[in-house]
């Protein structure tokens, strides 16, 4: 408690005495120290005359330069050498100053086209050297790949950005001399930093560790007795924890967290966030396990106990809360799916990220809570007087009248497979009274990972029909948002396009300036190159500026007003609402010279096919924009007036629609299966003449079966997991527990493993273990051949295009880079499917057929260094590098030189390929999921296999340790039939002779045993009856001699003589009488008794002793039935309790407690005296026969006490202490 107060107090001393003030000051010293270190490096070669020399030799010598490259650029530090203010070298194209003679000597502060840098200058005769250190990016688009923030080379946390002058709290960054460079300021993510993290982890310690104390303090109550007060306040303890969170929201509003956020996940009120859930369930599971360990001492009131009916209401109230967590189970699945934005998909497991598992946490929690409960329930139960047959039949009952409701109303498989589920734990519990069992877990297992699968395919069905029927909804008019994007962007920059301003002002540019191809390459390349577009310019009089040009304006302004679409987030463009299945667009952008009209730009867009798989570089696409939906798996078609307009996809429709028929404004589902394929069709139709049909292939049963063993997987190793938690809490939440007392632990019970669980593990890990290495060696080789065959791929295409282009230089006769020639070059590219980019032999770029990557600054208008230096400097014929990078986004580029006829390198061409390291993980993607779901049904066939193949090894084992268990001394021992001549015969042989010879051994055992047990006898009669005969020899000759000598005292002294005569035959009498009782221990006659009766019997005789004090603590939770003798029994506890008493006769009251408690396989008594003690060298002897530690007796008590016990098939045992007692410990089996 007091750890647990202090780690939330710390947490609320940090967040209130850590300011954003301080928070910013702390931020921006690491981030200026950061700084500083590059700063230094940047230092040691400006300041070094040879490492300036090195620097300036950098474009002759490639390994120098390479060097650099590979240690400095990806820290963040990158050199630009210039000679005569030409660029000679330079260690990245990621960005260029535009005037270097503009830059101040020394460090400055300047905005580059794609972000902030800190621009370091020293110039050194003609050369000019500029080291660039990126502090922050700042791209005109913004994505997954491009982030403008602070540079993570810099500073890898996102809680700083750049401060402009309206910012007010603010924090000045300087160089390592001490000059300004750049203002900070925190930004919106300023919660995620190490003070934040602190903050959350000592909350968390903090409330486990009071969640530990008010546990302790509820166990401490139900340790005394107190067993429902104590649960009652853990439960009004965690409701209280999570009710305030749901009202005040402390624990979100706190630190934000992600996974608290609505946007991932709400489905009510009082569950508004997945964090929200996992602390339910977590709450839950806490209460559960109290309630599970302290399950035995709930005890039901006597009038339930001897209640029949109240017996049988009391179990199907309990079968019906049992069965109610299945919908309850339902309900939460199916949230987690349908009402949230999880990835769920676990046919694609490599891509789960850590929210989808934390879901896949929850269900498991919910059904370890649902395993709980049922036990709980079940030890209720076995307070009531119901044989297993009555619970049986009760069961069956309950569940046919379930199964006749759902045969009416609505039958799935579900319910029979949750039953299932429940008769297993309850034949656990019952029957095997919890015995562990690897068959029953598995099929326990089993039926959660089958029910689980059956909902999880269930539910994402349903929520993927759901998307498909939106889907088809905003297909009938609908816009692309990738489009929109793009038509958004050029309507920003077509107006204030000053060549554009220029052609519209200037009427002579209208015959020699190629007006449609600068519009084409600047504005219309990228993602709108899929469509078929045309480009007219009107006057101010809204005439045609070409006379070729034969469309008139009107055309375009009629379609406004009869209906076509505003295009959202645009301001002159609209979507014509007739175009079924395509999107076509047009602009009517003015064109204004100031304040002044020149004349009107209408950009006419027909779409090509109807394609929302088509690729384009995901770099280029807008965040904000960027759809979420994925149309990859699914097929399209649009019918008008039941004829196929277009089609989409691998599925392949109808020309004629006479198989879909719909109801107008509904979405109809329609399964299609043959041979080759199984296909669900939406079907929606948007009127009498429009319908448009979703396909997607239904998921195989193979997918189905890899779900199936999936969970399974899941849960045996969440199984596991909560095993090993549970026993290490066990043992060290023990006093005495320590690392020490663990591992002593294993050691000595992994002596005890069964050999079938050593075949099982055996055979288990030694799969595993082959198909890890197959696995991993596959997938390594796999691997490896795709980016061979990437890379063979790219190089092919790259010789392809080099050849294609050097042709064409050929009938050219040069290279040209005009607009004419961009606009071939675009074509050229167009033709080869890929983009292209060509640069001059200083490595300049000239020709590009992606301009807007340039145009937007995302990189520098100059070659990759590293395919510079190679083909210029080194003379590769071709150069690929896998790992170009831009912002976040990785993929592969081609380089390869362009010769002339003259075979002289006259340009290089560049051939980057975006889609590489998508289509690399997709497919490394698809093949490690593959293996995954392969393997996770694998290991399921193999633990299935593994026990059945250890049952068939260890059968004969089995067999004999039956027989060997039958073999018993003094009788005629049956010899083993086997008929195999393998190990098992050989064992079985010499096992047969063995009993042989046993019988004759056993036989001369018996009678040398006889033979000393008749010597041990008649010593020990011998030695008891001389005790007495003594004295009365004494006495008859002192009485004779009395007699002889006529003593007047004779009378008297025959009466005193006559008195011990008696005493002494009674004595005699009593040694035959318990000689005779030892004898006949062997008649022993086994019944099932209740054992508390007999002990209070025993109690009963000596309780109302003087100076006696017998406590009973009577902890069991059911009727103790044993079976033994019930005389033997009551002369046990009575040898018992008398001897405790004798023990005590020197103290002043003798003290006697008794504390019977039980589990689900015996019961455990203890005796507990305050008497004298047993010596330490008397513990060895105290059950052997004939010895004694008191004057008088025979000894034979104890021994007829361990020969009663183990007659009952119990166990005694004792621990004595010198003058503080003595506690016997007694040990019944249950029946």
């Amino acid at each position: 408690m007091l750890l647990g107060i202090c780690c939330i107090a710390t947490a609320l001393s940090l967040n209130n005495s850590i300011t954003q003030k301080d928070l910013l000051v702390h931020e921006a010293k690491t981030l200026q120290q950061n700084l500083a270190i590059k700063e230094r490096i940047v230092q040691s070669f400006l300041s070094n005359p040879d490492k300036l020399k090195e620097l300036k030799g950098f474009d002759k010598n490639e390994q120098q330069s390479l060097n650099f490259i590979n240690t400095y650029r990806d820290n963040g530090i990158n050199v630009l050498v210039y000679k005569d203010q030409k660029l000679h070298f330079w260690s990245s194209a990621i960005a260029f100053p535009q005037n270097i003679s503009r830059l101040k000597e020394g460090p400055s502060f300047q905005q580059l086209p794609n972000g902030y840098y800190e621009v370091i200058k020293k110039t050194s005769d003609d050369y000019v050297v500029i080291f660039l250190i990126g502090v922050k990016t700042q791209f005109g688009i913004e994505n997954q790949y491009l982030k403008n923030r602070i540079v993570p080379e810099l500073f890898p946390n996102n809680s700083l950005d750049l401060a402009s002058f309206t910012d007010k709290d603010t924090k000045e960054i300087f160089n390592i001399n001490k000059e300004y460079l750049f203002p900070v300021k925190l930004s919106e993510e300023y919660s995620k930093n190490i003070y934040a993290t602190v903050q959350l982890w000592l909350w968390i310690v903090g409330l486990f560790s009071i969640c530990l104390f008010v546990n302790s303090y509820c166990k401490w109550l139900a340790n005394r007795g107190f067993i429902y007060s104590a649960t009652l306040v853990l439960t009004v303890f965690f409701f209280a924890f999570r009710l305030s969170d749901l009202q005040f929201f402390w624990f979100n509003h706190q630190f934000n967290l992600e996974i608290f956020s609505p946007s991932i996940y709400a489905q009510s009120e009082f569950l508004p966030s997945l964090g929200d859930l996992l602390l339910h369930v977590i709450c839950l599971t806490w209460i559960t396990l109290f309630i599970y360990v302290h399950r035995g001492k709930y005890v039901l009131p006597k009038w339930i106990v001897n209640n029949r009916l109240a017996g049988i209401l009391l179990h199907i109230i309990l079968l019906l809360i049992i069965s109610s967590f299945a919908f309850i189970i339902d309900d939460v699945f199916h949230g987690l799916i349908n009402n949230s934005k999880i990835n769920f998909d676990i046919t694609n497991i490599i891509n789960l990220g850590w929210i989808s598992w934390i879901s896949i946490l929850i269900l498991c929690l919910a059904w370890f809570n649902v395993y709980l409960i049922t036990n709980i329930f079940i030890e209720i139960t076995k307070q009531l007087n119901f044989s297993n047959k009555d619970r049986l039949i009760l069961f069956i009952l309950l569940l046919t009248g379930y199964f006749i409701y759902k045969l009416i109303d609505d039958f799935n498989v579900f319910f029979l497979v949750y039953a299932l589920l429940l008769f297993v734990i309850g034949w656990n519990n019952y029957v095997q009274k919890r015995q562990f069992s690897i068959g029953v877990f598995a099929i326990l297992f089993l039926c959660i990972a089958f029910l689980t699968s059956l909902k999880y395919i269930k539910f994402i069905d349903l929520k993927e029909r759901n998307n498909r029927g939106g889907i088809a909804r905003k297909l009938e008019n609908s816009d692309d948002p990738k489009v929109i994007n793009s038509i958004s962007s050029f309507e920003l920059r077509i107006p204030s396009d000053s060549m554009i301003v220029k052609y519209f002002k200037d009427p002579k540019l209208i015959k020699t300036f190629n007006f449609n191809n600068y519009v084409t390459k600047k504005y219309l390349d990228g993602y709108l190159s899929r469509f078929e577009y045309k480009i007219f310019a009107y006057n101010s009089q809204d005439s045609v500026l070409k006379q070729e040009e034969s469309v008139p304006i009107s055309k375009y302004k009629d379609l406004v007003k009869s209906g076509a679409f505003k295009t959202p987030e645009t301001i002159y463009s609209y979507r014509i609402n007739d175009t079924f299945g395509y999107q076509d667009y047009f602009g009517i952008i003015p064109i204004f010279d100031d304040k002044d009209l020149l004349g009107t730009l209408v950009i006419d867009l027909k779409s090509q096919s109807y394609d929302y798989n088509s690729h384009f570089p995901e770099l280029l696409i807008e965040g904000k924009l960027k759809s979420d939906e994925d149309f990859s798996e699914y097929s399209f078609a649009f019918y008008k007036d039941n004829k196929l307009s277009i089609q989409s996809g691998k599925f392949t429709y109808p020309m004629m629609n006479t198989e879909f028929k719909g109801v107008v404004d509904k979405v109809e589902f329609k399964n299609e299966e043959t041979n080759d394929y199984s296909y669900n069709h939406a079907i929606y139709k948007a009127n009498n003449s429009k319908l448009i049909v979703i396909s997607k292939e239904k998921m195989p049963y193979v997918v189905r079966l890899a779900t199936l063993s999936f969970f399974f997987l899941v849960f045996i190793l969440f199984g596991i997991a909560v095993y090993i938690m549970l026993w290490l809490a066990k043992n060290i939440e023990d006093t005495n527990a320590g690392w020490f007392r663990i591992n002593r632990y294993l050691m000595i019970n992994a002596n005890k493993i069964l050999y079938k669980t050593r075949i099982q593990v055996s055979v288990v890990l030694s799969v595993v273990a082959t198909l890890l290495i197959v696995g991993w060696t596959t997938f390594s080789y796999i691997k490896e051949e795709y980016l061979k065959q990437q890379k063979d791929s790219i190089r092919e295409k790259v010789r392809k295009v080099q050849l294609s282009y050097e042709k064409q230089i050929l009938n050219t006769g040069a290279i040209k880079t005009d607009d004419e020639a961009e606009f071939e070059f675009n074509k050229f590219a167009d033709i080869n499917a890929a983009y292209l980019n060509l640069y001059d032999i200083k490595g300049n770029l000239v020709l590009t057929s992606l301009r807007k990557m340039y145009d937007y600054g995302i990189v520098g208008k100059q070659m990759s260094s590293d395919a510079f230096i190679n083909l210029s400097l080194m003379q590769r014929s071709e150069f690929l590098n896998p790992t170009e990078k831009v912002g976040e986004f990785t993929y592969a580029a081609a380089y390869a030189p362009i010769r002339n006829g003259q075979n002289q390198t006259v340009a290089y061409i560049g051939l980057p390929y975006y889609a590489n390291e998508i289509d690399y993980q997709e497919k490394i993607g698809l093949f490690i999921n593959t293996l995954i779901n392969i393997y996770a049904l694998v290991f399921v066939l193999i633990g299935v296999l593994a026990v059945f193949l250890a049952n068939q090894i260890t059968n004969p084992l089995t067999f004999i340790q039956e027989s060997i268990r039958r073999t018993k001394l003094g009788q005629k021992n049956q010899p083993i039939i086997w008929h195999r001549q393998d190990e098992i015969g050989l064992l079985i042989k010499e096992y047969n002779k063995m009993i042989a010879a046993l019988e004759i051994s056993a036989a001369k055992l018996a009678r040398s045993e006889r033979e000393s047990a008749w010597r041990e006898m008649a010593k020990q009669v011998a030695h008891e009856i001389k005790n007495p005969l003594t004295p009365l020899k004494l006495g008859v000759q002192l009485l004779e001699k009395s007699w002889k000598e006529n003593d007047p005292n004779f009378e008297k002294k025959f009466a005193s003589f006559n008195k011990s005569f008696i005493e002494q035959i009674d004595s005699l009498a009593t040694i035959a009488s318990e000689f005779s009782n030892f004898a006949k221990m062997p008649d022993t006659k086994l019944e099932k008794l209740e054992l508390l009766p007999v002990i209070e019997q025993a109690i009963a005789v000596f309780n109302s002793s003087e100076n006696v004090e017998i406590i009973v603590l009577n902890r069991t939770n059911t009727k103790v039935m044993v079976l033994g003798d019930k005389d033997q029994l009551l002369r046990t506890f009575n040898n018992l309790l008398k001897n405790a008493i004798e023990a005590s006769e020197y103290k002043d009251k003798c003290a006697i407690r008794i504390g019977i408690i039980n589990d689900e396989r015996q019961v455990y008594v203890e005796v507990e005296d305050n008497g004298k003690g047993i010596d330490e060298a008397l513990k060895d002897k105290i059950f052997v026969p004939n010895f004694t530690t008191k004057s008088s007796g025979t000894g034979l008590g104890l021994a007829f006490v361990k020969q009663a016990v183990e007659n009952a098939g119990g166990t005694i045992e004792f621990t004595s202490k010198i003058g503080q007692g003595t506690t016997f410990y007694f040990t019944f089996p249950l029946i």
